[in-house]
């Protein structure tokens, strides 16, 4: 019987990706525009990498020679790798005694020598073999369903494809995001398989809603924020009348998302390029809502007039309300800006819509009186 994968809600990852993004902004006080370059993220996020690398450093498992397996080196280097100052993805600090420790078997391995070279044997075959699954497995045997160690030790091989996990926080985003997806008391290779699964989905979903690449590591920071930080401090978008629609009601409105898509595309064969700049490579350009999306009627979202075809820096400025235009299509520039900003950006005054319909005026109306940041 074929197994069917969960999803994550379209429509409850729009309206979390909005809260967030307007979250890490109001925080960063800069625009988002992606993981990498938001200050605030990093800040809360960026010790993952630290982790990963200081981690790494100690395992050295690149060394490891099979000729290791039962002399305890293996082992040592890996207590090493756990034992990190500033982990905090595995609870690996002696608070109960040392048998209460999750990589208790290790410590207690070095007093056996068969045990040793059992653990380090399955130790050397998850670093340096193919076969992850295997190897999960033999982690299972040694440590038992300690979930977030044996994700972190994965995570050590490879950040690309395996993520530190901690079950509870990533069972409320999951449910947060309309899935019911459970990983808390049920590690397993299968679990731990569609755990990943579903943040390759996320990540899929933030590269389309950024139209830039986002990693892995992006994906699980924007899960671990929604509810570790957003949820603690009432940050999460109000989708109580959503959740009480019936199945066919939610689906007719997800459905109405594939729209998004189509609008899309009918952008790109209206405007062909950046409707300001000229810039053809429509890989770089993003399908920017004049009436924002929320704001709009059924009609208005697939409007082609209440479209633009912007570059990525437009784009942001525009939502964001730093820019609008004229009905005749003219630049107008927030004076909230200053020049310099301006110009690190490459905004001058002399720039305009390449084309402009009289159709176009009531969406631009609505988005000089309610997007554009007027100032004093």
């Amino acid at each position: 019987m074929k197994t069917t994968k969960p999803t994550i809600d379209p429509y409850l990852f729009e309206k979390h990706f909005e809260a967030f993004k307007k979250f890490v902004e109001e925080q960063s006080s800069v625009l988002f525009v992606s993981f990498p370059s938001n200050p605030y993220i990093n800040e809360q996020e960026g010790y993952k990498c630290d982790i990963y690398k200081a981690a790494r450093e100690k395992l050295a498992f690149q060394k490891w020679k099979e000729s290791d397996i039962g002399s305890g080196s293996i082992i040592a280097s890996t207590i090493e790798s756990i034992e990190i100052k500033i982990n905090n993805l595995v609870q690996w600090q002696n608070l109960y005694g040392d048998e209460r420790r999750p990589h208790y078997p290790l410590i207690k391995a070095k007093q056996s020598p068969e045990e040793s070279k059992i653990i380090e044997r399955c130790l050397f075959n998850l670093y340096h073999k193919t076969e992850v699954e295997a190897s999960f497995e033999g982690l299972l045997d040694i440590f038992g369903k300690k979930y977030a160690l044996i994700a972190y030790l994965l995570f050590i091989k490879d950040n690309s494809k395996y993520l530190p996990i901690a079950p509870s926080y990533f069972d409320s985003s999951f449910e947060l995001l309309g899935s019911d997806f459970k990983t808390s008391k049920r590690c397993s290779w299968e679990n731990y398989s569609i755990y990943l699964y579903l943040i390759g989905e996320l990540k899929r979903m933030l590269s389309d809603a950024l139209s830039s690449e986002v990693s892995m590591l992006d994906a699980h920071s924007f899960l671990w924020m929604l509810s570790a930080q957003m949820a603690s401090q009432d940050k999460l978008p109000d989708v109580k009348k959503y959740l009480s629609l019936s199945d066919t009601e939610r689906e007719a409105i997800i459905m109405s998302r594939v729209g998004q898509g189509q609008f899309r595309e009918g952008l790109i064969r209206y405007w062909s390029r950046c409707a300001v700049t000229g810039c053809k490579e429509h890989k770089l350009l993003i399908a920017s809502h004049i009436k924002p999306w929320s704001k709009s009627n059924v009609v208005e979202k697939l409007s082609l007039y209440n479209g633009l075809l912007l570059s990525p820096t437009l784009d942001a400025c525009f939502d964001s309300g730093f820019i609008s235009f004229t009905d005749s299509g003219n630049i107008m520039i927030s004076n909230i800006m200053n020049e310099t900003d301006m110009k690190a950006l490459g905004i001058i005054d002399e720039m305009k819509l390449s084309a402009i319909e009289s159709e176009h005026a009531k969406y631009l109306a609505y988005h000089r009186e309610h997007i554009f940041k007027k100032g004093e």
